[in-house]
C-alpha cells in the first residue's frame, strides 16, 4: 500500500458505516462485518487487520495516519482496502 495512492481522490469512496456495511458485507461473503469494523474502530491493535470471507475475498481494515509516515485527509478514520483495482472506502 502506497500513501500516494490514498492520496488521491479518485481513488476514494467516502461512505457512512451504516449505509456501507451490510450491502458490502454480503457482496465479500462476511456477514459481521459492520461489527468487525466496530470492534476495530474501537481497537485498531496495530492499525490494520485483514479479514478473509466467504467469496474468496479478502479485505484489509486500516487506520491511515497509524500506518503512513504522515497524515492524510480524513487518515484518523477507518478505511476499507481491498486493493488497487478497486476503491478504498473511508468510513465514517
Amino acid at each position: 500500500m502506497r500513501r500516494e495512492w490514498f492520496e488521491n481522490p479518485d481513488n476514494i469512496v467516502y461512505a457512512d458505516t451504516n449505509e456501507f456495511a451490510d450491502n458490502f458485507g454480503k457482496e465479500t461473503g462476511i456477514s459481521d462485518l459492520r461489527k468487525r469494523i466496530e470492534d476495530f474502530k474501537g481497537n485498531p491493535g496495530n492499525g490494520e487487520i485483514t479479514i478473509i470471507g466467504k467469496k474468496r475475498t479478502a479485505i484489509k481494515l486500516f487506520v491511515p495516519d497509524m500506518i503512513f509516515d504522515r497524515h492524510i485527509e480524513m487518515g484518523e478514520n477507518v478505511w476499507l482496502y481491498v486493493g488497487e483495482t478497486y476503491p478504498a472506502y473511508c468510513l465514517y
